[in-house]
């Protein structure tokens, strides 16, 4: 059968081929820019000189399918099967893969120019507008200053992932877990967070003006002063934290909350719990730590001039690159920070 004599289409235009069953069908240089082959079975379909950038490939079975001199850029092979495929002159740049991804045997994934998405990869700076990334693990991934506008993250586990500086702007991000994620200054402007979980997620210097979050988890969050909320959203009465000179953040659980710069100067922290915190740089002075919990925290860089800690768990912390003029430590804190 010839292409021309079979061309579906969704209601949005694309060409929708998805659960099809395709095999050695011809597609020799035709333009399937954005379709969909979810779950196709396209075994031994020729797609030489194919433009398929941004196909929808989830799943689809591409064993000995000759893909030559096509072009996959930015295209979606999450699971998918190229087993025995043919790709001489291929072009994946910025295609999307995972570890259920199978590549021809003498092919590398790292050789596909590709992204690969899983738990702690490093993703700073991708191109990832529109990507379908519905129910990928993120967890612990680096997605610093990445370009995710509009794309969809329905139901991620993107928790400790690092956002920071990330334009999620109308990505839709509802049932996501960002619990412990980092989204310092991230655009989340328009994105749908319904029924997400922030828990303990930094929203320093976020933008989420004109977000959806119909019953999304955000106890314990972080913002500040710079943080853009939706309009008559109140931070507060979300459970949230103010980060801040002077905030009282009183028995406060910030365990490894990510607060490296964070001005903290004159907070009341007394019996916080600041256990592996990233406090690198921040401004502690004058702040009252008494019986808190700064255990295993970094402080490199930090600012403790006059910073009551009296009390305060200080185990496992380095003194190196830390400013501790006139602070406030009684004798078993000495020896604390000493051992550390």
């Amino acid at each position: 059968m010839n292409a021309e004599e079979f061309w579906p289409q969704d209601q949005t235009g694309y060409r929708n081929f998805c659960n099809l069953d395709l095999k050695e069908f011809d597609f020799s240089n035709c333009d399937l820019q954005g379709a969909n082959f979810w779950r196709a079975n396209l075994t031994g379909t020729d797609f030489r000189g194919a433009l398929l950038a941004k196909a929808d490939l989830r799943d689809a079975v591409l064993t000995e399918a000759n893909l030559s001199k096509a072009n996959l850029s930015n295209a979606n092979l999450r699971g998918a099967n190229l087993a025995d495929a043919q790709i001489s002159e291929t072009t994946f740049q910025a295609a999307i893969y995972d570890g259920a991804t199978q590549f021809p045997a003498d092919v590398g994934p790292w050789q596909s120019q590709g992204y690969c998405i899983g738990p702690l990869v490093n993703l700073s700076n991708a191109q990832l507008s529109d990507a379908r990334l519905e129910g990928a693990d993120l967890s612990g991934a680096t997605l610093s200053n990445a370009q995710l506008q509009s794309s969809s993250l329905f139901g991620a586990s993107l928790r400790q992932a690092q956002f920071i500086g990330a334009d999620l702007q109308q990505a839709n991000l509802s049932e996501a877990n960002l619990s412990d994620a980092n989204l310092k200054d991230a655009n989340l402007s328009d994105a749908d967070l319904s029924y997400a979980r922030l828990h303990k997620a930094n929203l320093m210097g976020a933008d989420l003006t004109g977000a959806r979050l119909q019953a999304t988890n955000l106890k314990q969050a972080l913002y500040d002063e710079i943080t853009q909320f939706p309009e008559d959203f109140d931070p507060q009465a979300a459970g949230m934290l103010w980060i801040g000179p002077g905030a009282c953040l009183w028995h406060a659980d910030l365990s490894g909350a990510s607060l490296a710069g964070a001005d903290l100067s004159g907070a009341v922290l007394m019996g916080a719990n600041l256990a592996g915190a990233d406090l690198w740089g921040a401004n502690l002075a004058k702040a009252d730590l008494n019986g808190s919990n700064l255990s295993q925290a970094t402080l490199w860089g930090a600012n403790l001039q006059e910073t009551d800690l009296r009390n305060a768990t200080l185990s496992r912390i380095s003194l190196q690159g830390i400013d501790l003029s006139n602070a406030i430590l009684d004798s078993t804190d000495v020896d604390q920070l000493a051992l550390g």
